[in-house]
């Protein structure tokens, strides 16, 4: 939930009226850069107060997510979906 909400506060994804979310890659590819640098620093200070404020204010699923995942669950959508990738699934070994 921090990496989504993070995302979604810098604008490298948005919700459409329509429901739908679009992913913004140039301004993703910078957020990411971005929240690695938020993560490596907290990591590399040790800075537990600052990994728990983040977790306290990102770590949380908002109103409009819950609505969205509520909605996919009433429609039966899968949001369990795993893909099985790999040289043996190809035939390739």
């Amino acid at each position: 939930m921090v990496r989504f909400n993070f995302f979604a506060d810098r604008g490298a994804f948005t919700r459409g009226a329509d429901g739908y979310y679009r992913v913004n890659m140039p301004v993703m590819r910078q957020v990411v850069d971005e929240l690695s640098g938020v993560l490596l620093k907290l990591q590399g200070d040790g800075d537990y107060a600052g990994v728990q404020k983040l977790t306290q204010e990102l770590g949380v699923i908002r109103p409009q997510l819950q609505a969205d995942l509520d909605r996919l669950s009433q429609r039966a959508i899968p949001v369990d979906v795993t893909f099985t990738q790999g040289k043996s699934v190809l035939g390739l070994e």
